[in-house]
């Protein structure tokens, strides 16, 4: 029986938007004001993301699996602050950025960015296959939902949003059918809110097939 894997969603999500800030980052012009407000936008949704997802993680996964497996969440919470610094820098120097950079600056930016995407992709790939067990051997899939409810009631609603923007594209049809059947019971309008935010990410037809399966 497939148990229930808490880390798969915000994983699959992170992956994406990860993937396109990178190939973001290496075609742009970074002497235009233009191409450098686009790749900071995009990096708003990055940085925002990361940071959300540190800090549920945190406090949602680790922090209940501390009280069984003590070491092995003190790993994780290592790396976890390992590469906070890097996101810290990454931030910093895009946040510097206002057009006027050469393209070594530009270039050199986008090195670095590309060794934490290695680093932060090496990292959840390690949680998927070992955190990931720990938490199923702790704890039961009704007590892992209940985390998931947890993360959900701490979020705001356009952090939520936001994760459903990169996460939908990401997962199988039948897991987003899933997830949008247990979301549409909390309301009209944030459920319409949703599809609003999904729509644009996907193909006609695959939007139609899960929408189709949801409603």
């Amino acid at each position: 029986m497939d148990r229930l894997k808490s880390l798969d969603p915000p994983h699959k999500g992170l992956r994406n938007i990860l993937s396109q800030f990178s190939l973001l980052a290496g075609n742009t012009d970074y002497k235009s004001n233009t191409e450098i407000e686009r790749l900071k936008s995009l990096g708003e949704d990055l940085f925002l993301l990361l940071k959300n997802h540190t800090k549920n993680e945190d406090l949602f996964i680790l922090a209940p699996l501390r009280e069984k497996y003590l070491e092995e969440t003190k790993y994780f919470e290592n790396l976890h602050s390992t590469l906070a610094q890097m996101e810290y820098k990454l931030k910093s120097t895009l946040d510097s950025f206002d057009g006027t950079q050469s393209d070594e600056m530009g270039h050199d930016f986008y090195l670095s960015f590309t060794e934490f995407h290695a680093e932060f992709l090496n990292q959840i790939a390690n949680e998927d296959r070992n955190l990931e067990k720990d938490m199923q051997a702790a704890f039961t899939d009704e007590e892992l939902v209940q985390h998931q409810i947890a993360i959900m009631k701490d979020m705001d609603f356009p952090t939520l949003l936001l994760w459903f923007k990169y996460i939908v594209p990401a997962r199988r049809i039948e897991e987003n059918v899933q997830v949008l059947k247990a979301f549409k019971s909390s309301g009209t309008e944030a459920f319409e809110a949703v599809l609003n935010v999904i729509r644009p990410q996907l193909s006609e037809e695959r939007y139609n097939a899960i929408v189709s399966r949801v409603k």
